[in-house]
């Protein structure tokens, strides 16, 4: 065994800059794929499928789509693919100026009819959903979305694909790769432990790896809080209509929660704040803005276009 790790360690030593080139690529090209050939990988995952048929683009949720990209300004030359999915909020990934294109996800609960027109059973956790209860009506009332509001949600989408932010978020992988190993490199130079026994090298390199995810965590984390924070100030400062649509946007999304937290019980509670944020997973990581975070900032962005001169 210890023959083995010696011989690994010599490949390590001899490799090193080549292997760390390689595994920096990879790391770059597993997380650019995805935007690169978003279609129709990702028309699989989210496509609607209402009675065992993948359902068409809705003309409704065409013209909606098509008004946000004249709003936007969008160039024709711009790739754009929607689908109809069944997720609760849209959805996209690619770049709109590359020659795949870039697809964008609309909610098929964008149509009122749709909505409106739940009567059928629905299971949450084990238990039939009443609609008429004070909590399936608040979810009703939730997933009714204005016209504002939905074009907030997909013009985010919009301004997300243009900026091509998507590679940017790709960076903090290949780049806390690079700097864990050369502060690991430069700091075992330092200690002298290239002299000492492989075990002790083992073990400072298992703590570098253990900082470099903690470096890798924090600094993904606030670059997506940062993005998440610019893509809603500058789609709601697109007008005033857009900002109050942003507003009512995520005070649905918390009065949704809110009513899940109700009907899904103790496993809700979980879930759910109080507030109506999605509880973090992690007790050292928040992968995104809370909701009320995201309201909030609509909601300043809404007065300054209201009151310009107090601005």
């Amino acid at each position: 065994m210890a023959g083995l790790l010696r011989r690994a360690a010599v490949f390590v030593q001899r490799h090193r800059t080549a292997l760390l080139v390689g595994s920096c690529t990879g790391l770059f090209g597993i997380q650019i794929s995805y935007h690169l050939y978003p279609d129709p990988v990702v028309r699989w995952l989210y496509q609607y499928w209402p009675q065992g048929q993948p359902a068409p683009l809705f003309p409704e949720l065409q013209n909606l789509f098509q008004e946000v990209l004249q709003d936007l300004g969008i160039p024709s030359s711009h790739r754009y693919k929607p689908f109809t999915t069944f997720v609760f909020q849209p959805l996209s990934a690619g770049f709109p100026q590359l020659p795949a294109g870039a697809v964008v996800g609309i909610p098929a609960i964008f149509l009122d009819i749709l909505v409106t027109s739940i009567d059928h059973p629905v299971i949450v956790r084990g238990q039939k959903l009443v609609w008429q209860s004070p909590a399936g009506t608040q979810l009703r009332d939730a997933l009714t979305l204005s016209h504002d509001a939905r074009k907030f949600a997909l013009a985010r989408e919009v301004v997300y694909l243009e900026s091509s932010a998507a590679a940017l978020q790709a960076v903090p992988a290949p780049a806390c790769l690079v700097g864990t190993w050369a502060l690991s490199v430069g700091a075992k130079h330092a200690l002298g432990l290239y002299r000492g026994p492989v075990s002790v090298r083992a073990a400072f390199n298992l703590v570098a790896a253990m900082a470099g995810f903690v470096l890798y965590a924090f600094s993904t984390d606030s670059l997506t809080h940062a993005l998440e924070g610019w893509l809603d100030r500058r789609t709601a400062s697109l007008s005033p209509n857009y900002a109050r649509g942003g507003v009512e946007f995520y005070e649905k999304i918390l009065s949704g929660n809110l009513a899940l937290r109700t009907l899904l019980g103790s496993y809700g509670e979980k879930l759910y704040t109080p507030s109506g944020n999605i509880a973090p997973r992690h007790w050292f990581r928040i992968k995104h803005l809370p909701y009320t975070t995201r309201r909030d900032s609509v909601l300043q962005v809404w007065r300054r276009t209201l009151n310009p001169d107090h601005s």
